[in-house]
């Protein structure tokens, strides 16, 4: 898993049936200090995130079949929660407010 923010959604009035209801979300990875890196990608959303939320995304398709439980969908990244807080090496970041 890896810390991404929402920037954006996507709307698509056509996609693969299995997305069907499901909200694709634009990310884009961060580093440790909240900065953003690499490349927007896009993400189903299994948290009901929003844009400007600090996520947590996975990268492993069995991630989504697990959280969306659908042992037949296909994906690449998906959001699997949305971060309020988290610590490293004793440093406490609050992502929102």
């Amino acid at each position: 898993m890896k810390l991404a923010r929402v920037t954006g959604t996507v709307v698509s009035t056509i996609k693969y049936d299995k997305y069907q209801g499901i909200k694709l979300l634009k990310v884009r990875h961060l580093d440790l200090a909240l900065q953003e890196t690499g490349e927007e990608m896009v993400a189903l959303d299994a948290a009901q995130a929003g844009i400007g939320d600090i996520v947590l995304v996975n990268n492993d398709g069995g991630a989504a079949q697990m959280i969306l439980e659908d042992k037949a969908l296909v994906a690449g990244l998906t959001v699997c929660g949305v971060v309020d807080s988290f610590t490293c090496q004793g440093k406490t970041t609050h992502c929102h407010g």
